[in-house]
């Protein structure tokens, strides 16, 4: 888990950054800040990721609550536009529902390895 976790914060961290600092490269309109947002929730994990070190329990919580934020906010952006008929396979829109992807798997494999713990005491 740890591993996922390092490697998730990772993809997500330079997500944002390549929305934010190849902004024309990706399609997007403007350079924008809200586009650090998947940098942002990659940080709040790796910490996470972090504290898993000393304190597993509590570390990998943390991380999958942030994921799952990401997952939400992510959610919340690509199922309006989805209902208005806009394509979200091109400039912002690709790099929200590569963030959405990326939170939902970590999401899914943590609560897995939750349960197998739980399972395993």
């Amino acid at each position: 888990m740890k591993n996922l976790t390092i490697i998730s914060s990772l993809l997500l961290i330079v997500l944002g950054l390549v929305g934010y600092f190849a902004w024309e490269a990706v399609g997007a309109a403007k350079q924008s800040l809200t586009a650090l947002i998947p940098t942002a929730v990659g940080v709040l994990i790796l910490i996470g990721g972090i504290i898993a070190i000393k304190k597993h329990a509590l570390g990998a919580h943390i991380s999958v609550t942030f994921a799952f934020l990401g997952a939400i906010a992510g959610l919340g952006r690509l199922v309006p536009q989805i209902m208005k008929g806009t394509s979200v396979l091109s400039g912002s829109g690709l790099l929200l529902l590569l963030m959405t992807i990326i939170c939902v798997f970590y999401t899914i494999m943590a609560v897995r390895s939750f349960a197998a713990a739980r399972r395993a005491k």
